[in-house]
């Protein structure tokens, strides 16, 4: 499974959570703690959004390993932005190393990535399809469950021009539910682990879900606070002023565990901006009691 991380906040380059901190984005392409593998080698992609009156967001994507790529590091460097995503990955079994397949993916000013696997896709990726409208099944350019899934998400937010928190926790929570009927009705009756994330450059979703209830969730955490540059790489100091940024990641950059909050099993983390970030448990029963 791969690792991810979201920034929103203050004006500022994405190099301190990608390569500065202690547990950085690329560390964890090489040597992530809260995984039983420790390598996602296998692409990256950065997707954020410019700083001019432009809703539209860029995205880098590549299949090198995160911590090999030049390219990576400059971006990383010297681009500003208040906004944005990032992922390593770790393909799925049986799923193709290629650009198509990083994430995160894009659909007019929607990011979206996925740290997990929709077990045995294979069963129930016919029925998926046929839930598409054309205008979502055209947004398909590879073979990853994950490029799927957004794709049924934009179709339940309706492809909508604006959105608001609430309309893209719906959408969210009617995805996953979708995917899990599926699944039972195809007898794909393995775990998912199902940690998407999806922004439109303001708000922010991203669920922490396992589809067993026997079934450990992947890692994921959040904090609010300001990014102070050390000799160590950074410091994560907790607050929630206008500078503060929030940050919802796999595993927490910094070594202050005590300055992140471990989000529960089969909760949903919802962020505005960098004012506001809350938890809360999604409505939906395990798959076994559909």
């Amino acid at each position: 499974m791969c690792r991810f991380l979201t920034y929103s906040g203050p004006k500022a380059l994405m190099s301190p959570l990608i390569f500065q901190a202690s547990n950085s984005l690329v560390m964890q392409s090489k040597y992530a703690q809260k995984r039983k593998v420790p390598t996602n080698a296998d692409g990256f992609g950065l997707g954020w959004y410019p700083t001019q009156n432009d809703p539209i967001p860029a995205t880098f994507v590549n299949v090198d390993p995160a911590w090999s790529n030049r390219n990576l590091k400059m971006i990383a460097e010297k681009v500003e932005t208040q906004h944005y995503f990032a992922h390593v990955r770790d393909a799925s079994k049986g799923m193709p190393v290629s650009q198509a397949n990083c994430h995160p993916f894009s659909c007019m000013h929607y990011l979206w990535m996925h740290n997990g696997r929709l077990d045995q896709f294979d069963k129930f990726r016919r029925q998926l399809l046929n839930q598409l409208s054309d205008r979502a099944f055209s947004l398909i350019k590879g073979n990853t469950d994950s490029e799927y899934a957004f794709a049924l998400f934009m179709d339940k937010l309706g492809f909508a021009e604006q959105a608001s928190l609430s309309q893209l926790e719906q959408a969210m929570e009617a995805t996953i539910a979708t995917i899990m009927t599926l699944r039972k009705a195809a007898g794909a009756d393995t775990n998912a682990f199902i940690n998407f994330a999806v922004t439109d450059g303001r708000h922010t979703v991203v669920t922490r879900f396992a589809t067993l209830e026997g079934v450990k969730p992947a890692s994921l955490f959040f904090g609010q606070g300001e990014i102070r540059l050390c000799q160590e790489g950074i410091d994560f100091v907790p607050h929630d002023n206008d500078d503060a940024c929030i940050i919802i990641c796999s595993e927490p950059p910094t070594d202050e565990s005590d300055h992140w909050v471990k989000v529960e099993r089969n909760h949903m983390v919802s962020a505005v901006a960098n004012e506001q970030v809350s938890q809360r448990r999604m409505d939906l029963p395990f798959q076994a009691d559909i």
